[in-house]
């Protein structure tokens, strides 16, 4: 009778755990939705002005044309939306970054 209490217990603490996790990724799904829907106008400003600069000025910051869409891709689950810091340099030392640009020739 105690095992049978005790495998009770235990099945309803693995069911409860599963319903934590449920409810954790269906909340992290909402938040991320929210998130896209209150930043879409301001990413969407931002996307017109740099798609008003001349190729010349997109130069200057390191842009092409065909970048504009990469730097807004949405989708997280690309490389592309990937945000990237850079490490923070400590007294003394020296920081080396690799930057790889892909430029298509039109």
């Amino acid at each position: 009778m105690n095992a049978l209490i005790n495998q009770s217990a235990a099945i309803e603490a693995i069911r409860q755990e599963a319903i934590r996790e449920r409810d954790a990724k269906i909340s992290g799904w909402f938040r991320k939705v929210v998130r896209a829907i209150v930043e879409y106008p301001a990413r969407r400003r931002v996307m017109d002005e740099l798609s008003m600069l001349t190729d010349r000025e997109l130069a200057d910051i390191g842009l092409t044309r065909g970048d504009i869409g990469r730097v807004f891709d949405m989708v997280e689950d690309r490389p592309s939306a990937t945000v990237h810091s850079l490490p923070v340099a400590k007294k003394n030392k020296t920081v080396e970054v690799a930057v790889r640009a892909h430029r298509i020739a039109a």
